[in-house]
């Protein structure tokens, strides 16, 4: 049996591998499958830590979501790991992040802050088909307490309601570019639901209109790309879901089928940011807009540098613990192109190791006077001034194109979003002084790159534009940036 590690992304090497099979577009995306405004997702975060910092840090910088780990109860495994959390037992609301109630608080909480909850939903399998593994003890129970055996889950599931697919010698997937093998084996030996069944069907839809009876706005359905297109979209049709919807497809061929859906992940953006940032010509690729590499349109586009599984095992992934990172997240929002989220992490070097937690196995909080704070085992990335700025910046733009671009070597470059906002990134070791057109009205603003603008003022410096024109120094390794909804107060 392989070691199930990483179930939700680890069959990104069919994003290069052998032909799949041919994608017929389905039209354009379904209206619930637009979004907007930057997500965040809060790591494993508790659920009365993300309450509270949806009111206290995401409402007011900007954040238009937040997405949650998984809800649902999971597998309890030795020694914890992240991953036991995709290991679903049943759809009660009971995890290590918190019980059902202070889930519906939390929901309640960020929605009077202006932010939505978006529920990373796995409905694709269960456990461990066969309740093994060669390193780690597997157990039988559930976080909510429930029993359960191999296929065989109380008052939920038995073993005819999963695919048997007898494609392969152990049932698990072998070639990920063989559709019928992704959609009807095993991922990484997870007992996999067949979601053809109208029983299969009506159970998941149950568990996600409870979501939305709690008032959950969004989903990120986990390894869509192997419960096959048709079954999500009738899955969704099941639940009358109505609320936001991006799917987890690793293959950026494979997209096309999902549209119909809601929208999908683009994998490839995060690699081929990465990639520039570290060593390509900045301006080329604005120039070359790097962004349309998986051909997905912008409006059915989820992107980000680097989520929870990729930055564990992505090939040459830009994280938290790269000096480039914020200024990929930074490009990321500055670009023209998906709906960005903003990964929140917590620090690892085992790539298997769960949150913060203390000798039982409860998460440590980030809040409170026991908590533990952000900066060391609670990274919070999505509280770097730069990174809270540029979520400004972003929803200043939405909707402009790039223009005015002004290059300066491979190091400088520097464009407005239409007349709406300016930004220089300088990746160089030395200052960039520039001068350029913006457009923007002739004020002093915020340079939001240094934080969020508050009702006391500005983070940071400030910037002046005078007849349409900017004068300014952008920081080694640096960004400048202002948007017409952070003029300084005069």
């Amino acid at each position: 049996m392989r070691i199930p590690l990483l179930f939700a992304v680890l069959v990104l090497a069919g994003c290069s591998g052998g032909d799949a099979a041919p994608d017929t577009p389905t039209g354009e995306p379904a209206s619930w499958a637009e979004g907007a405004g930057a997500v965040v997702h809060l790591f494993e975060w508790k659920w009365t830590d993300v309450a509270r910092e949806c009111v206290e840090v995401l409402g007011p910088a900007g954040y238009s979501a937040v997405q949650v780990s998984p809800p649902s109860e999971n597998h309890i495994i030795g020694g914890r790991p992240w991953w036991e959390r995709y290991q679903p037992v049943s759809y009660q609301l009971e995890t290590r992040s918190g019980s059902r109630s202070e889930f519906a608080d939390m929901v309640s909480r960020c929605k009077s802050a202006g932010v939505d909850v978006y529920v990373d939903a796995v409905i694709n399998h269960m456990t461990d088909a066969d309740l093994e593994h060669p390193d780690v003890p597997f157990s039988g129970r559930g976080t909510a307490g429930t029993e359960f055996t191999s296929y065989n889950y109380p008052g939920l599931y038995d073993f005819d309601d999963f695919h048997h697919c007898g494609l392969t010698e152990t049932d698990d997937i072998w070639d990920s570019s063989d559709q019928a093998q992704v959609e009807l084996c095993e991922l990484l030996d997870l007992a996999d639901l067949d979601t053809s069944s109208p029983k299969v069907r009506r159970v998941i839809a149950a568990y996600l209109n409870d979501l939305a009876s709690l008032g959950a706005a969004g989903l990120r359905v986990d390894a869509a790309l192997h419960i096959g297109a048709e079954d999500m979209k009738a899955i969704l049709e099941e639940a009358d879901w109505d609320g936001y919807v991006y799917q987890e497809v690793s293959q950026p061929q494979a997209a096309s089928r999902f549209l119909g859906s809601g929208a999908v992940t683009d994998f490839q953006f995060g690699y081929t940011l990465s990639e520039g940032i570290r060593s390509g010509s900045l301006s080329e690729m604005i120039e070359g807009e790097f962004w349309a590499e998986a051909g997905i349109p912008s409006s059915s586009a989820f992107v980000f540098v680097d989520n929870h599984d990729t930055q564990r095992h992505g090939q040459n992934i830009l994280t938290y613990k790269d000096a480039l990172y914020p200024l990929a997240v930074a490009m990321m929002l500055a670009t023209p192109y998906g709906r960005p989220r903003v990964m929140s992490s917590y620090a690892f070097d085992d790539t298997s190791v769960g949150p913060p937690s203390n000798s039982i196995d409860e998460v440590l909080a980030v809040h409170g006077d026991t908590g533990l704070g952000c900066g060391e085992a609670w990274v919070c990335e999505h509280r770097w001034p730069l990174i809270a700025g540029m979520v400004g910046f972003e929803a200043a733009v939405r909707g402009e194109e790039i223009r005015r671009l002004q290059k300066a070597g491979p190091d400088r470059v520097a464009f407005t979003r239409g007349d709406r906002g300016w930004i220089g990134f300088n990746r160089s070791g030395e200052p960039w002084e520039v001068v350029h057109q913006t457009g923007l009205p002739g004020v002093s603003y915020c340079d939001v790159a240094q934080g969020s603008p508050t009702d006391a003022g500005c983070a940071g410096g400030r910037v002046r534009v005078d007849a349409g024109m900017v004068s300014t120094v952008v920081p080694p390794g640096g960004v400048v940036a202002i948007h017409v909804d952070a003029q300084a107060a005069r």
